[in-house]
């Protein structure tokens, strides 16, 4: 069986764990503060769309674990990356927090968002680079 007839798993297991994390984090200890007065503020919709992005970063680093194709394996690593960039720029940046420092968006989601996007980030661009270099060598 040739390399690229086998599933390749590693980088699929690893964006697919950082991906479950964020969600699970984001719908657990890393969520936004709640409601006041029945009005959802901006953490809210910063959450939602961390376990949005998540929910498909998943599927994505799942299939990327049993894909055969090797251009398939870089385009999904491709888009995992960008996503990851994605997760860690959605609270503070793409939508804004709380401007009281001392709240849990600020203090646990904004870094934990950071730290893991830029996990899923790393993993993905990096195994692009590995895939992109093998390519170039034959």
């Amino acid at each position: 069986m040739k390399t690229q007839d086998r599933p390749q798993p590693l980088a699929g297991i690893i964006l697919t764990a950082c991906s479950v994390l964020l969600v699970a984090g984001a719908l657990t200890f890393a969520g936004p503060c709640a409601a006041h007065d029945g009005v959802l503020g901006p953490c809210v919709w910063a959450n939602r769309m961390l376990v949005a992005v998540g929910v498909v970063t998943t599927v994505i680093g799942a299939v990327r674990i049993f894909e055969l194709d090797e251009g398939e394996r870089r385009g999904l690593s491709f888009a995992c990356g960008c996503l990851g960039v994605l997760i860690a720029l959605t609270p503070g940046v793409v939508i804004d927090l709380c401007a009281d420092p001392a709240m849990p968006c600020q203090t646990i989601m904004r870094p934990f968002a950071l730290a893991v996007g830029g996990a899923i980030a790393l993993v993905g661009f990096v195994d692009l680079a590995l895939r992109l270099r093998a390519v170039s060598k034959h």
